[in-house]
């Protein structure tokens, strides 16, 4: 399943683990945030140990920027951590 989300200038596309990266061994709700097409750039996944109210983790994992302890969270729905996630990359 490929969901995007669009807001003003950066595309991002979620890709599942399992078409992203081969293999069957991804969970359903484990997905490759990419920028737009070209890179993978992060990664938001359905956490089994995360607090019930905020099960989706997103974390940019990206080597071509500084990284930061905001470059990670929790959030309540995957469509939240996907607008957390972008909001944190275009802080940059």
């Amino acid at each position: 399943m490929n969901t995007a989300l669009t807001m003003t200038e950066t595309t991002l596309s979620l890709v599942h683990a399992s078409k992203s990266r081969g293999g069957v061994l991804w969970s359903k709700d484990d997905y490759d945030v990419y920028d737009g097409e070209r890179r993978v750039i992060g990664r938001i996944m359905l956490h089994p140990q995360a607090r019930k109210d905020r099960p989706w983790l997103w974390t940019i994992t990206v080597r071509a920027r500084i990284a930061s302890l905001s470059d990670s969270g929790y959030a309540a729905s995957r469509e939240q951590a996907l607008a957390d996630f972008k909001a944190r990359w275009e802080f940059k």
